[in-house]
C-alpha cells in the first residue's frame, strides 16, 4: 500500500517537471518512504536524516515510521502519514494534481528509479500487461492487535472506502480495459468494521461488473480466510482470484499466542491445500522469525508448510519502542540464517531488508 502511494508521488514529481536524482548529494529535497521498522534500519535512517539536515536539505518523511521519529525531529522535517498523503501538494508547486497523475503515467514509472525495492520486484514480476492493472485502497488500519505491530498506534481507527465508491472506481477502470483489480489494505478482511459490510459482499459486487475481472487480495488475516472460505471459493475455483497474501507469521502455538494471533494452523493449512489443489491461485506468506524466545525447534516448524506457497517472505524480528514486548530474547540466530539460506535452493524464500 505504501508503495502504491509512493508511485503516485514519484509520478507527481515526474509529470510536474521536477528533476529526479538518485544521488543524495545533488538533491534539494529528500523523500524517505519508510514503512518497515528494524532497529538497524531505523538507526541508518536517523544517520541519513542528520546528514541531510546538516546540508540544509528539505526532508519529507512518509508512512508508518513517521511517528517513531516525530519526537526527535519535530519541526525540522515534513511528516506525511498514510492517511493524509494528499496534503503533499501543499508543499510543492504543480500543474497536474496528485489525483490526475495516473492518467499521464502508469504505475510502472517507478522502475526508472535506480534502486532496489523488494516488494516492487515481487509484484512486478506481474508486469506483463501492466496497463490492465488497477490498484485501489479499500481501507486503512487493521482491526487486529498483533503484539509485534505498530500499525494501530500509527494509523488509529479503521477507515474504509464505501463499497459504492469502490465499485464506481472499478467500473471506471474496467471501461479503460483495466481488469486486474488489486485490493490494497493493511488487512483486507478488516474492510467492514466501520461501514457495516464485509469483503465477501465487496467481492460479489466487483465480480458482477464484468466477467473479465480478476481480483488480487494483497493481505488477509488467515482465520478470516478460513471463516469465509465457503463463500468465496467459487471465485477461486473459477481462477478469478489469481493472488492472495495469507501471512501466517508462524506455526508454533506458543509463538502465535505471544504474537496475539491465536488461530488453528491446521484449519488454515486445510484451506491452503484446497486452494493449491483446486485452482491456479498464487499464495504468498509472511513469517516472522527470531521472535521473543523462539527456539531453533520452533523456527524449524515454520518450514513445515512451505510447499503450499508460491513464495514465503522471512522477516527477522526487531524490537521497536512502541510494541508490547520490551525484552528481546531469542536463540541461535546464526543457525537460523544458515538454514534459511539452504532452504532458498529448494523453496521460493525471500529475506527482505537484512
Amino acid at each position: 500500500m505504501s508503495d502504491n502511494k509512493f508511485v503516485k508521488i514519484y509520478n507527481f514529481f515526474a509529470v510536474n517537471n521536477y528533476l529526479i536524482v538518485n544521488d543524495i548529494e545533488k538533491a534539494d529535497i529528500v523523500i524517505l518512504d519508510l514503512c518497515w521498522v528494524w532497529i538497524s534500519f531505523l538507526n541508518d535512517t536517523i544517520s541519513k536524516i542528520d546528514y541531510c539536515l546538516s546540508k540544509n536539505q528539505k526532508i519529507i518523511l512518509m508512512w508508518c515510521i513517521t511517528d517513531t521519529l516525530k519526537d526527535k525531529y519535530w519541526d525540522n522535517i515534513i511528516y506525511i502519514d498514510t492517511k493524509n498523503y494528499s496534503i503533499f501538494e501543499v508543499y510543492f508547486d504543480f500543474i497536474v494534481p496528485l489525483n490526475r497523475v495516473d492518467s499521464y503515467f502508469s504505475a510502472s514509472k517507478i522502475n526508472l528509479l535506480d534502486t532496489w525495492n523488494h516488494v516492487w520486484n515481487t509484484w512486478y514480476s506481474l508486469e506483463d500487461n501492466f496497463n490492465k492493472k488497477f490498484f485501489i485502497e479499500i481501507s486503512i488500519w487493521c482491526q487486529l492487535n498483533c503484539s509485534y505491530c505498530n500499525i494501530k498506534k500509527v494509523k488509529g481507527n479503521t477507515k474504509s472506502l464505501k463499497k459504492e465508491d469502490i465499485i464506481n472506481e472499478i467500473e471506471k477502470a474496467v471501461k479503460d480495459w483495466k481488469t486486474d483489480i488489486f485490493l490494497l489494505s493493511d488487512d483486507c478482511w478488516s474492510y467492514w468494521s466501520d461501514i457495516w459490510t464485509n469483503l465477501v459482499e465487496l467481492l460479489n459486487a466487483i465480480f458482477e461488473i464484468s466477467d473479465e475481472i480478476m481480483v488480487y487480495i494483497t493481505n488477509i488475516y488467515p482465520s478470516y480466510l478460513v471463516k469465509y472460505y465457503e463463500e468465496i471459493k467459487k471465485y477461486i475455483y473459477a481462477d478469478k482470484i489469481p493472488y492472495i497474501l495469507v501471512p501466517v507469521q508462524h506455526y508454533s502455538p506458543r509463538i502465535l499466542k505471544m504474537m496475539n494471533r491465536a488461530y488453528d494452523v491446521e484449519k488454515i493449512i486445510g484451506v491452503l491445500k484446497d486452494i493449491k489443489e483446486s485452482s491456479k491461485t498464487e499464495l504468498h506468506n509472511h513469517i516472522i522469525f527470531n521472535y521473543h524466545e523462539e527456539t531453533l525447534e520452533e523456527f524449524v516448524e515454520t518450514f513445515k508448510y512451505l510447499n503450499y506457497y508460491s513464495k514465503t517472505f522471512y522477516f527477522k524480528h526487531s524490537d521497536v519502542n512502541n510494541i508490547y514486548w520490551k525484552n528481546h530474547i531469542s536463540y541461535d540466530l546464526d543457525k537460523k540464517i544458515i538454514l534459511l539460506k539452504k532452504l532458498q535452493k529448494k523453496y521460493s524464500i525471500d529475506i527482505p531488508l537484512w
